[in-house]
């Protein structure tokens, strides 16, 4: 059995009084697409830079591609390619430029990838960088960061800024690259998107991992929670509660018993729209938030 391609074991890292991981525990196999799943803070950008030697640990043990960050950092770049959650790109340069700037890191480029990046994302690489859009920005450093032929991806948000298609473009790009046996660890908001893709979620919240058994319990009382809006002048039927009225007037229901025999029990004209069984994720993080914060913020 192949050595995994990334272990940490007890990582912690801390600024100071704060500590932003605290005791992580992770092996990724050779050949996963690994979901790093969690609220801004929660430590994803922190520990992707720990891999990486960006970031020195303040504990614990890490090895990537068979290397320390601490003490080869060096080796483990040339064999990783790393997207930063805001992706910096030379203004002055066109598209062109860059991209051949950025190539000159990396000894092998899988050209076949290129044209197929560059002809999905039709980027305007005459022009110079500063007159690009952020979603044209960000497309920009996908190509440089997609394109090296290396063992390990490192990508912290790489559907910033991208609308739905281009979302979708990017997944089978994700996908053919992990078919050809690369290691992938990506960041993201976009919960359904993720889970569609990754072999495997990982929830990170306060600086630690969420246990399985806790998450797939959020989750399920997630699903007991529609979203309903009401017709104008309707008041919400019995057997439900509000939880929470958003802005746009939509209401967070719990309901007595099962939500789908709830509904169907409510006269008609009074409902006049149902989202059931979709868990959200910024609901996700407010019910593991409330959850860590009665415990005492143990997660």
């Amino acid at each position: 059995m192949s050595a995994p391609a990334i272990t940490l074991t007890r990582l912690a890292k801390s600024y100071g009084a704060r500590q932003v991981l605290r005791g992580v525990d992770l092996a990724v196999a050779p050949g996963e697409l690994l979901g790093l799943v969690g609220p801004n803070g929660a430590g994803k950008s922190t520990l992707l830079r720990t891999l990486l030697g960006l970031v020195p640990r303040s504990g614990g043990q890490v090895a990537v591609l068979g290397h320390d960050p601490a003490r080869a950092s060096l080796a483990i770049r040339r064999a990783t390619s790393y997207l930063p959650g805001e992706a910096g790109v030379y203004q002055q340069m066109t598209g062109a430029q860059f991209l051949h700037f950025a190539a000159g890191f990396y000894p092998r480029q899988q050209d076949g990838l290129r044209e197929r990046l560059l002809a999905g994302f039709a980027l305007p690489l005459q022009q110079k960088v500063r007159s690009y859009s952020a979603g044209m920005k960000q497309k920009l450093a996908l190509v440089a960061v997609l394109c090296p032929d290396v063992d390990l991806y490192l990508l912290d948000e790489p559907d910033r800024a991208l609308d739905a298609s281009v979302r979708y473009f990017l997944r089978d790009v994700l996908r053919s690259l992990q078919h050809g046996g690369k290691t992938i660890v990506l960041s993201s908001h976009h919960l359904g998107e993720v889970e569609t893709l990754a072999d495997r979620l990982e929830f990170l919240l306060d600086g630690a991992f969420v246990p399985a058994a806790r998450l797939a319990q959020a989750r399920a009382q997630l699903r007991q929670r529609p979203r309903v809006r009401l017709r104008p002048g309707a008041e919400l039927p019995i057997g439900a509660r509000e939880v929470l009225r958003e802005p746009d007037g939509t209401l967070v229901i719990e309901t007595e018993g099962d939500p789908m025999a709830w509904l169907r029990s409510v006269p008609d004209g009074i409902v006049d729209s149902a989202e059931i069984g979709i868990p959200r994720l910024e609901d996700l993080y407010q019910l593991l938030l409330q959850d860590s914060a009665a415990a005492g913020g143990g997660a």
